[in-house]
């Protein structure tokens, strides 16, 4: 008898304990940090998957961009922010090393010159005389219907649909940013100009490489300084079908610069990507005059700062994008713009490849000089 209720006590207990335990089907924040982690790492394919050391670190820092991202979203929710964030092929970086690794390619310049005076490129500016829209555009980050009615523009242009933007470059570990934002733009102008509006895809390859005057090829350039040297040496770019340095990391080789490869001095086609005139100008609060360029000549280059965009995948940014000057980091192309949106936006073409962001592409907000997307900015005239 006495065995049998201590047999029963026994089960009495085990069952309380059972009954104490807090059960949890959901699996582990960690657990499921790892599975996401699991697919991140095969999605890009990233060189660290047999490295169990690496493998450890890289997953740590994933945790914390996931954390990031989720503040992100949720500031985002409550400020009634369209922009969206989430995991980017960067989301294994510190911050420290996304800078490093995709903003570190624009070289620095002092606005205005700097004390010495200003640069030799400013004798090239394109002047912009027309202040008469400036106060026809106000615009205002609440709604569409409090953005007046822009006399003379359209409410919305995207030079992709005329067929004349490139595809989107992938600068991977070149930092080439600076030559890619001015040749694409270029390519697009020159199609613009031709009367049946035909793409020819240039060779960023080749101006990375040879581009002298202070640019300093994957180390980073200058969109002003390029321009400048364009400018200077009348020079013509490739098609990128006859490019030779088709690897932008690889800048060993016996090929030189003395000439222009894969160009023929009779090729009316390539004689159109030559720079006549251009200009590197700050529109801070005249971002109407940006518009009017982009509605009436075509796309433009401008200098940025992009280290919000870590964790970008679309919708458009009106927060968490500084301003200042000396914080441009990055150069892109502007190849349109939406004022019908109900938070009027650029279009801005990047070069990190046409899986980051949308496609590819970044939705800037218009009329607050955001990312500092006013600050330092190209319209090229081709000859």
């Amino acid at each position: 008898m006495t065995e049998v209720i201590e047999m029963l006590m026994i089960i009495l207990i085990v069952t309380l304990c059972f009954l104490m335990i807090p059960f949890n089907t959901k699996p582990s924040a960690v657990i499921e940090s790892r599975r996401k982690f699991d697919v991140f790492v095969r999605l890009y394919d990233k060189p660290y998957r047999g490295d169990a050391r690496e493998y450890a670190y890289r997953f740590q820092i994933f945790r914390t961009s996931l954390s990031k991202i989720r503040a992100l979203n949720e500031w985002a929710r409550e400020a009634n922010d369209t922009a969206i964030y989430g995991i980017t092929q960067y989301a294994d970086l510190t911050d420290r090393e996304f800078v490093a690794r995709q903003l570190a390619d624009l070289l620095p310049d002092e606005p205005g010159g700097g004390a010495g005076g200003p640069r030799a490129y400013q004798k090239y500016v394109i002047e912009s005389r027309s202040a008469e829209m400036k106060n026809d555009i106000i615009f205002s980050r609440a709604r569409r219907d409090a953005l007046p009615a822009v006399r003379n523009l359209p409410p919305r242009v995207d030079w992709r649909e005329q067929g004349v933007i490139s595809t989107v470059k992938n600068q991977g570990g070149c930092g080439a940013c600076w030559a890619i934002s001015v040749v694409d733009t270029i390519a697009a102008l020159a199609a613009i100009k031709r009367n049946d509006r035909k793409l020819i895809d240039l060779c960023h390859e080749r101006v990375v490489r040879c581009a002298a005057n202070g640019n300093n090829g994957c180390d980073g350039g200058d969109t002003c300084r390029l321009l400048e040297w364009l400018a200077e040496e009348s020079y013509r770019i490739g098609a990128a079908e006859s490019c030779l340095e088709r690897n932008l990391a690889d800048q060993e080789g016996g090929l030189n610069c003395t000439g222009e490869s894969g160009v023929r001095r009779e090729d009316g086609a390539l004689n159109a990507t030559l720079v006549k005139r251009f200009s590197c100008q700050g529109f801070e609060n005249e971002e109407h005059l940006m518009l009017r360029h982009l509605a009436t000549k075509g796309p433009i280059v401008a200098a940025v700062n992009a280290i919000s965009w870590k964790y970008y995948l679309g919708g458009v940014i009106q927060y968490h994008c500084d301003s200042d000057y000396e914080l441009l980091n990055h150069a892109v192309a502007i190849v349109g713009y939406d004022l019908n949106a109900t938070v009027p936006y650029y279009i801005v073409k990047n070069s990190w490849g046409p899986r980051f962001g949308d496609h590819g592409y970044v939705k800037v907000a218009i009329g607050r000089n955001l990312c500092g997307i006013a600050n330092r900015v190209s319209f090229i005239e081709l000859v």
